[in-house]
C-alpha cells in the first residue's frame, strides 16, 4: 500500500476523539521482518496499521507525529525513560 501526500495528509487529520478504538490496529500485534530494508520496513508497518497517525496499544488510542531527523525512536525512548529516571531520585 503506497500513500499519497494528500491521503496522508488526511490520516494525520483524524481526530483522536472522534475515532472508534476498535477500528484501529493495535501495534502490539504487529511483526516486522528487521531484517529488511528500512523502506521495506515502513511499507510493511503501515499495510499493517493502515493509519501510521493513529494507532491502538491494548486499550489505548495514541496520535503519533513524526519528524525528519536522525534520532531514531529507540534513541527517543532511552532519552524519555532518563529523565523520568532523574525526576525521581
Amino acid at each position: 500500500m503506497l500513500l499519497d501526500g494528500k491521503t496522508l495528509q488526511e490520516l494525520k487529520r483524524v481526530n483522536i476523539k472522534e475515532v472508534n478504538p476498535d477500528e484501529l490496529v493495535d501495534i502490539s500485534e504487529i511483526e516486522i521482518d528487521t531484517k529488511q530494508s528500512v523502506q521495506k520496513r515502513v511499507k510493511e508497518y503501515v499495510e499493517q496499521v493502515h493509519n501510521p497517525y493513529l494507532v491502538r496499544v491494548g486499550e489505548y488510542v495514541v496520535k503519533i507525529g513524526y519528524s525528519d531527523c536522525e534520532e531514531t525512536l529507540n534513541d527517543r525512548m532511552k532519552q524519555y525513560i532518563s529523565k523520568i529516571a532523574e525526576t525521581k531520585y
